[in-house]
């Protein structure tokens, strides 16, 4: 094709003929620019077609983190809270009233339950929305709402791995500090330190821990309650945009 172009320019100027020669000349660049212009077409659907294979992929990945997260929500605090408190409330009963419990062995155990999720922090599931961050490609998100509800999703999971940390008590570091806790026989106690225990629990330090343990299990479960309902609207918005788009 390039040759027979050629041969048509050499033979126009051979001839003598510039005006003809011009308005070839003029159609060549014409074609050119043309040609140009229709493999950037090519080349820029190439590259959306990449780009929303690449955010459908970001999104189920991301559907799969966020349910990660309600799950947990499921297994701990929304299946476990009242019992946490219920045993943080028996502990304070015993505070108050100094009346000795019949089975003593149930009590302490009962007790040592308020402790739970009371050390260590929920580290939410965010490592498909940390490289996206990261990379630069969230912008993939073509929806600017989903964008933004993805956005204040992990915002608010942030502050809630904070607002936690400034409210755990030491409650659990109290309670460990005087009954042992070995996660394969988590019931044992050794019955000659039960009078010691149960006289470390009569201290106004135990006190106002087991009232700062009860502020922090309403304060949090009532976070975790909507962060569910967060992580399911958030779930549900995901999932109906990509069967909009497939």
């Amino acid at each position: 094709m390039i040759k027979f172009f050629r041969q048509i320019r050499q033979q126009l100027v051979t001839e003598n003929k510039f005006s003809k020669y011009l308005l070839y000349a003029i159609g060549e660049i014409v074609l050119v620019v043309i040609g140009i212009l229709i493999a950037l077409q090519i080349n820029n659907s190439n590259e959306n077609r990449k780009n929303r294979i690449r955010e459908m992929s970001y999104l189920e990945n991301l559907k799969v983190d966020i349910k990660s997260d309600s799950i947990f929500y499921e297994r701990t605090w929304l299946k476990n809270g009242s019992k946490k408190i219920a045993a943080l409330i028996k502990a304070k009963d015993y505070y108050k009233t100094k009346v000795i419990p019949n089975d003593t062995l149930q009590f302490l155990n009962d007790i040592s339950f308020g402790g739970i999720y009371g050390v260590g922090r929920f580290i939410s599931n965010n490592r498909t929305f940390k490289e996206l961050v990261s990379t630069g490609n969230i912008s993939l998100i073509s929806d600017e709402v989903i964008r933004k509800h993805i956005g204040d999703y992990y915002l608010g999971q942030d502050f809630s791995v904070q607002y936690a940390a400034n409210l755990q008590s030491g409650y659990a570091d109290y309670l460990n500090s005087i009954k042992v806790f070995n996660p394969k026989f988590p019931n044992t106690i050794n019955r000659s330190e039960i009078p010691m225990m149960l006289k470390m629990m009569q201290r106004d330090e135990f006190y106002l821990l087991i009232n700062k343990e009860l502020t922090y299990a309403y304060s949090y479960i009532n976070r975790v309650e909507g962060y569910k309902k967060d992580s399911h609207h958030l779930y549900t918005e995901i999932e109906a945009y990509l069967n909009q788009k497939r």
